[in-house]
């Protein structure tokens, strides 16, 4: 598995010259093409790995409330490589530098709260919401112990084979990043990701 990078609070400004008369879809293709022109234009490490053939690819664009972006990129081992190295890790877009993050993703199913799938492939989607915070039927959004962590549960360590889980599915919620189902999760993708292979493009 090729590694996925990150890159936070990338700057509108980038997007200026984005045609935004078509669909939605047409407009995030742009954004994409953007991006990627941008990347190579400002850093040559990369683009010299990506004419050679190396995997650059935008994977996702999040736009944040505050109109900044969250990117998301697929790259081969080497590109991640030389921007450490010759880079200490940082991108150039635009009149801005970000510095990279791994990204491990995996799915994640926001209707019963399990791993493996996400809410449209849910095999329960036919049974009512499953909240992340204290287990009961309901939105998660609409949890009245929300706010309050002592009344959290994780539905998914109370449904894990791992006996450690089940007997501590009180001390977290599910979306909670020190659940230990999550933290396996994070440690096979990392194992799972090909980080140093020059030969892998």
């Amino acid at each position: 598995m090729l590694p996925k990078i990150s890159l936070h609070n990338v700057l509108s400004e980038v997007f200026d010259d984005v045609d935004r008369s078509g669909d939605i879809n047409a407009t995030r293709e742009q954004e994409k093409s953007m991006i990627l022109d941008k990347i190579l234009s400002k850093n040559p490490c990369v683009k010299s790995l990506n004419d050679a053939g190396h995997t650059l690819e935008v994977v996702y664009l999040n736009k944040n409330p505050n109109s900044l972006f969250t990117v998301g990129l697929k790259v081969s081992p080497a590109i991640r490589s030389s921007v450490l190295l010759n880079q200490h890790g940082n991108i150039y877009l635009g009149n801005s530098r970000y510095q990279f993050r791994d990204r491990f993703h995996f799915k994640h199913c926001y209707h019963c709260q399990m791993v493996g799938h996400i809410s449209p492939d849910c095999p329960d989607k036919e049974k009512l919401a499953v909240c992340q915070y204290c287990m009961k039927s309901h939105r998660s959004s609409t949890c009245p112990v929300k706010e309050d962590s002592s009344k959290h549960s994780c539905v998914r360590c109370l449904a894990s084979k791992h006996g450690s889980d089940a007997e501590n599915y009180t001390t977290h919620h599910s979306g909670d990043l020190k659940c230990p189902v999550f933290e396996r999760e994070i440690t096979r993708l990392k194992e799972n990701t090909e980080f140093l292979s020059k030969n892998v493009m």
